[in-house]
């Protein structure tokens, strides 16, 4: 089933992502932590991640698997930033570029980087057309306007891809 045409991705006051200590502090059921997720993405991408997603997620490492079944805020916070690049890498890509974004030894840490900058960024509207003077957005078409975010999201995209290889060919080596 596809997802409504008219839902509005518009409204940056829902583009606010939790930090860390925003995150519970209790266990939760595999449930609990797709709900959460979904609650926080689902505004932003109008996507949500399924027990099939996060279940391959954590057999492929993308994610650290549970504790007994049971999910902490390293899990939460995990499937929050995977929710939002599931459709930029592969699922080995994900799993490298995740081991990038949330450093084994401060994952706090990288986390509310990760996080502080997406939300300075949506809330500034920032990410949009920042290669064109504000005459040139004015004067844009709908049409125009559709063509060059397609543009610069698969160049956006590409960049992503190119730079996540780099660095695992030099890991490689």
């Amino acid at each position: 089933m596809s997802k409504p045409l008219n839902q509005s991705f518009e409204n940056n006051n829902l583009m606010i992502l939790p930090h860390w200590s925003d995150l519970p502090g209790f266990d939760l059921h595999l449930d609990q932590l797709i709900e959460l997720t979904n609650g926080y993405l689902r505004p932003i991408t109008g996507d949500t991640v399924t027990k099939t997603m996060m279940h391959n997620y954590f057999k492929a490492d993308v994610l650290v698997a549970p504790d007994k079944k049971s999910y902490h805020k390293i899990h939460l916070a995990g499937a929050i930033i995977v929710g939002l690049i599931k459709n930029i890498f592969s699922l080995e890509e994900l799993r490298v570029a995740l081991q990038y974004i949330i450093d084994n030894e401060s994952p706090q840490k990288s986390y509310d980087h990760f996080i502080t900058l997406f939300n300075r960024e949506a809330a500034n509207d920032s990410f949009k057309h920042f290669r064109l003077a504000e005459q040139q957005q004015q004067a844009m078409s709908a049409a125009e306007v559709i063509r060059y975010d397609a543009l610069e999201a698969f160049l956006f995209w590409l960049s992503a891809k190119k730079a996540l290889h780099r660095v695992i060919d030099a890991n490689q080596q």
